[in-house]
């Protein structure tokens, strides 16, 4: 057996409980980890819990649609840990990354996120017409995962955008769908939820002092 957790998945409580708990070193003690934060912002801002959740559905929907998750689509790049972790199990063919880096990140986190990948890194406003017209250049993308600009109208854009980008059987999904720090967020996902036009999923734990969200959107077959 592959030692490496990220490429034996399987789909068993043992096998989450193990990814929660490898998870939990990457995050911080106020989501539920163990780390303590220290300002060197080296940190997974994710929920062990969601995150997980999220990868398991992920790989539920490449089983349900027998088609393997090749593109993606980070809206909202930050220092890139994230993209890392889902790489990890997923070894995209494709990924695309936006980001205005306007927020404080780790340098040298940022620089380690950025090897090993087949990435090209897209500098500016995920909402510009120019960041919007490098972004259509690409194929269409299976997976797209807007962690942008957290107002709402900066979401609804993103996902109006976006969504155009996304491939047949693709899917779309949001942090921070949860948060009381963004209530855009929860409000344009909320919208989404009344218009009955998507399969919906969420992940949300409320048990720790900070709390995050990610929410998953398909287009209903």
């Amino acid at each position: 057996m592959n030692k490496y957790l990220y490429d034996r998945f399987e789909f068993s409580k043992e096998y989450k409980e193990e990814l929660i708990e490898m998870i939990k070193h990457q995050t911080n003690i106020e989501i539920g980890g163990y780390r303590l934060f220290d300002g060197s912002r080296t940190h997974l801002m994710q929920s062990p819990f969601e995150l997980p959740d999220f990868i398991f559905a992920l790989k539920q929907h490449e089983k349900d649609n027998g088609k393997k998750i090749k593109r993606f689509l980070e809206v909202g790049f930050s220092s890139g840990i994230n993209n890392t972790v889902l790489n990890k199990f997923f070894n995209f063919d494709e990924i695309v990354a936006v980001d205005i880096f306007s927020s404080s990140i780790n340098g040298d986190s940022l620089s380690a996120n950025l090897m090993h990948k087949n990435l090209t890194l897209i500098c500016g406003d995920s909402t510009s017409k120019r960041v919007l017209s490098i972004v259509d250049k690409f194929e269409l993308f299976d997976l797209v995962f807007v962690d942008a600009n957290h107002t709402y109208e900066y979401v609804k854009k993103d996902f109006e955008n976006y969504v155009k980008m996304l491939e047949k059987g693709g899917v779309i999904a949001f942090h921070d769908i949860e948060s009381p720090d963004w209530p855009g967020i929860n409000k344009f996902w909320n919208e989404l939820k009344e218009t009955g036009k998507y399969d919906l999923q969420e992940f949300v734990s409320k048990d720790y002092r900070l709390q995050y969200g990610i929410g998953m959107l398909s287009l209903k077959k």
